[in-house]
């Protein structure tokens, strides 16, 4: 009887590669070059750690400005101007208003809010605007590619949401004037009230941001130096430009001075 003989064959899988690289965290502070190149070889999205890094910290930089919020929402104890005349139904809606200001969801839930979708929103514009520019000069990458480079040249955001949080609890104020911001009145009028809050955007952490995104990008085009950093600075002034909109609005809108609404 013959037998038959089996050969037992091995199959060896590849690693599924990995969506959440915290191993690269640091890497990207301290080999920049190799961990952005890495990052723009991914074909899968590995955009989630650095976004809910940022998202942590973001959410840690409201809560430390809520101190500052509360007190300055508290009632000054001086009253507008002809007060007394007012009807009965606008003092009622005046002492309410009062109160709203200084609630625990305008101190610390809206301002959490707006962090967190500042942050996420960011991301997606900066990476659909970047494979968008790419892809006008040339490039074939994919959007998942685009969207991964957003996310890991935010990380020096990381940084600066550190060092506002520790002003704000150390000094347990605001930051009124914000990246160049401070250089242009707080009054300004015109397009000069634009490029406030443009420019309270604008600060070194941006500028590390620009070349991050200068080193990945470069090995995903395949294209020169030249339309790359096209693409790249383009991408970041259209992207500075949208974010500055609801600040300019809200500032119009309301009489108030413009603040920023994104990283």
């Amino acid at each position: 009887m013959a037998e038959t003989e089996s050969n037992d064959i091995e199959i060896i899988e590849e690693p599924r590669p990995r969506r959440l690289r915290f191993d690269w965290l640091l890497a990207v502070f301290f080999r920049p070059g190799r961990t952005m190149q890495a990052v723009s070889q991914q074909e899968k999205g590995v955009w989630l750690a650095p976004l809910l890094v940022l998202s942590l910290l973001a959410l840690i930089v409201s809560l430390a400005g809520g101190p500052a919020r509360a007190a300055a929402a508290q009632p000054s104890g001086e009253l507008p101007p002809d007060f007394q005349y007012w009807p009965p139904e606008q003092q009622e809606q005046y002492f309410q208003s009062q109160q709203n200001r200084a609630s625990p969801m305008v101190i610390y839930g809206l301002p959490a809010l707006g962090a967190l979708t500042g942050v996420w929103i960011g991301w997606f514009l900066l990476g659909s605007i970047l494979h968008l520019a790419l892809t006008m000069v040339g490039s074939r990458g994919s959007n998942t590619a685009a969207l991964n480079l957003a996310a890991w040249a935010s990380m020096p955001f990381a940084l600066r949401f550190i060092v506002q949080a520790v002003y704000m609890l150390t000094t347990r104020q605001v930051i009124q004037a914000p990246g160049l911001s401070g250089f242009l009145a707080a009054d300004a009028e015109g397009f000069t009230a634009f490029l406030r809050p443009l420019l309270a955007q604008v600060d070194l952490y941006t500028i590390w941001m620009i070349i991050l995104l200068l080193v990945g990008a470069a090995p995903l085009t395949g294209l020169g130096k030249g339309k790359t950093w096209l693409a790249v600075i383009l991408s970041v002034a259209l992207l500075l430009c949208l974010q500055a909109l609801p600040g300019y609005i809200a500032g119009r809108l309301s009489g108030l001075n413009p603040t920023r609404m994104f990283f």
